[in-house]
């Protein structure tokens, strides 16, 4: 049986992205998107038209250090002959970190018992260049105490429709948040690093910018309670910058796909 009448194997790797210049992850017209440029590359591999499917969305200007995707491909090809190929193949922008082979059926989205992402923020208020597409620079200082409780309300299984864009998807707005806190790395950073079954859209920016302000003592601590008992606040919810947000593991049978860190921000000194 010849490789092209031969049926295709199923692999799944785990890819990084800097988020600045795609319009997101998953596939639109017209607009550069992590899934065009993915099957464009896997196309030109294997001379045959390829779609991939994703573990999660990210949108416009989101980055990703462990987002899981699934392809099939002539079984002549193995993971490490696929690893060495597209990082050849793919833009600067984009790697994949790791290829395996996965069971023909496989759906990284579906699979997927759990997703962690983490948001960077730089403080100190001053410009920062080099940061300006990797973490949010708020122009107050934050109380880190009160960030450390606000994340401690968060975990839980509720409605989040509050901290999210309208129009969800049928699916409903209830997560089961298994963990949410504030990472203080070196300075001038912190971040917060939340786990849960799914997100909404635009969920964990919600919840950032929404601390953030209460934290800087614009917006009052009552607002978080109302707004995670599903009730109205004071005011509209505040979404922080897509830039600081970064997908960091998704996990599969216990186990996540990747660690929790992001290459360039220094390590954990201690979390509250």
């Amino acid at each position: 049986m010849s490789d092209a009448a031969a049926p295709p194997a199923r692999f799944r790797a785990t890819i990084e992205y800097d988020g600045t210049s795609f319009h997101g992850s998953q596939l639109q017209p017209g607009v550069r998107t992590v899934q065009r440029e993915v099957e464009e590359a896997l196309g030109r591999l294997f001379d045959r038209r390829v779609r991939i499917d994703l573990a999660g969305r990210t949108d416009a200007g989101v980055h990703a250090t462990a987002q899981e995707i699934a392809f099939d491909a002539p079984p002549a090809w193995s993971p490490e002959e696929l690893t060495r190929a597209l990082g050849a193949t793919l833009p600067d922008d984009v790697a994949a970190r790791k290829v395996n082979h996965a069971v023909l059926d496989f759906q990284p989205r579906f699979e997927a018992e759990g997703r962690r992402y983490r948001y960077v923020i730089a403080e100190g208020g001053r410009r920062r260049p080099f940061l300006r597409d990797r973490a949010w620079i708020p122009q107050r200082p934050l109380d880190r105490d009160a960030l450390a409780r606000l994340a401690a309300a968060i975990p839980g299984e509720r409605s989040f429709e509050r901290f999210a864009r309208s129009g969800q998807p049928e699916r409903g707005t209830r997560c089961r948040v298994a963990s949410a806190v504030w990472c203080f790395n070196d300075p001038p950073f912190l971040s917060f690093e939340v786990v849960a079954d799914r997100f909404l859209h635009h969920m964990v920016r919600y919840l950032v910018g929404t601390s953030a302000e209460i934290a800087a003592g614009r917006r009052p601590c009552e607002d978080f309670e109302r707004l995670l008992a599903g009730e109205a606040a004071s005011r509209p919810v505040f979404p922080a910058p897509p830039g600081g947000l970064y997908l960091t593991g998704v996990r599969y049978g216990g186990e996540w796909n990747s660690g929790p860190e992001i290459p360039w921000l220094p390590a954990d000194g201690h979390r509250t």
